[in-house]
């Protein structure tokens, strides 16, 4: 573990919360401009966002690289490159004259999105342990949550004041004053170490694939984040087109929303100075159900649409933190590589499993429902395996289901 002054706890905070604020509005304040981007390049919905999308795909893939080479060669290297080259996509992205150019700006961004993200989840692991790792990750769920309230927003009033390529040249000369912010405060890797070889890291994820721990534990941030993506590719088109709302509109209304995300991760917070993990991700499993059910059962409205999926981010936002700390405790000394793992499937798989969803499955909103019970009762399943049948063999890994 690095040797990082314990007076320098905040700063490393702060530079957690600014990385992870990279990859999230690259993730998110795109998406008001996806009608824009259909109107302008003459391309039907569903191919702009399978634009959008290809982000995902490309920011999972990357954190199977990420991931490994920061547990080498340290988490300062990995952040300069990644983010420069975030810096290109965007750049690119932002004079794209044809679709084809926009997508690869956008593969691009997703590869260099994912060296962010990796910093800023495994950054605090390295200086905390204990009760206050616990509590910086949750600040850090807040700081997201947060992230993923204002990006829409301000994605919404900015094409609805300008055109959306502005939009990724703001991006632009936000990601370049971060990569000065982390090129002055992040710390050189005392120790200097090369990439392990492919077929090293390939074994290292052939364990955590296999192992039951890291699968159920990680399905409470999959699944969310399937359903999350589902809906933040297909509301645009049904708010902007069938309910004849504005850009800046939609932004403001999935804000309101998203105040449910932050709401769930303080009472994540919160409840874990009282339960254990395993009550806590009991404990707000209902509300997927609940939102599921709405979905499912009530007519097609922008109030509807809006509650159902604000109870659902309420219930996310709890898990955020939770599903961290369950991917940390067991796998200390690759924390980097089972980071990078998570979220490559997170990402990719997401993206990919969202895509067909929307493609061949989504046509309403009982459709949409339908995907939501699914995912609950699949959750309900992981829950059981993760503390209920846990395998003998890994009993003694499981101390986060105590308090």
């Amino acid at each position: 573990m690095p040797d990082y002054p314990i007076q320098f706890d905040f700063m490393y905070l702060f530079l957690a919360i600014l990385m992870l604020s990279c990859a999230q509005f690259g993730s998110q304040i795109f998406f008001p401009a996806l009608p824009s981007i259909a109107e302008q390049f003459a391309i039907s919905n569903n191919n702009a966002q399978q634009i959008m999308m290809l982000y995902f795909v490309s920011f999972g893939m990357s954190q199977l690289v990420f991931g490994p080479w920061s547990d080498s060669v340290g988490r300062r290297k990995v952040f300069l490159a990644g983010q420069l080259l975030f810096i290109i996509g965007c750049l690119l992205s932002a004079f794209a004259t044809s679709p084809s150019i926009l997508a690869i700006g956008r593969l691009l961004q997703g590869l260099g999105a994912g060296a962010p993200l990796i910093v800023s989840r495994t950054l605090l692991s390295d200086i905390l342990v204990g009760n206050k790792l616990k509590q910086a990750t949750a600040s850090l769920a807040i700081a997201a949550s947060l992230f993923s309230v204002s990006a829409p927003l301000l994605g919404g009033w900015y094409v609805d004041s300008n055109d959306w390529q502005s939009l990724f040249l703001f991006m632009t000369f936000y990601l370049s004053v971060i990569w000065v912010v982390g090129f002055k405060l992040l710390p050189c890797a005392s120790v200097k170490t090369i990439l392990p070889s492919p077929t090293i890291i390939l074994i290292e994820y052939g364990k955590l694939i296999r192992d039951s721990r890291f699968i159920n534990a990680s399905s409470f941030k999959w699944l969310p984040s399937i359903l999350y993506l589902t809906c933040v590719t297909y509301f645009p088109f049904e708010f902007q087109n069938k309910l004849v709302v504005s850009a800046k509109e939609y932004g403001f209304y999935m804000s309101l929303c998203l105040f449910g995300l932050v709401l769930g991760t303080l009472l994540g917070k919160l409840s874990q100075k009282f339960l254990s993990h395993q009550n806590i991700l009991a404990l707000f499993w209902p509300l997927l159900l609940l939102s599921g059910v709405g979905f499912y059962s009530l007519s097609f409205s922008a109030a509807n649409m809006l509650i159902c999926y604000g109870v659902f981010l309420i219930c996310t936002g709890a898990y955020y933190p939770i599903c961290l700390q369950l991917i940390i405790e067991p796998f200390q000394e690759k924390k980097g590589t089972a980071f990078a793992l998570s979220g490559a499937i997170d990402m990719f798989g997401s993206a990919l499993v969202a895509s067909i969803v929307i493609k061949y499955c989504l046509t309403d909103m009982q459709s949409l429902g339908a995907l939501f019970i699914l995912a609950a009762l699949l959750l309900a399943i992981s829950w059981c395996f993760l503390f209920k049948f846990p395998k003998r063999k890994h009993k003694q890994y499981y101390i986060y289901s105590s308090k």
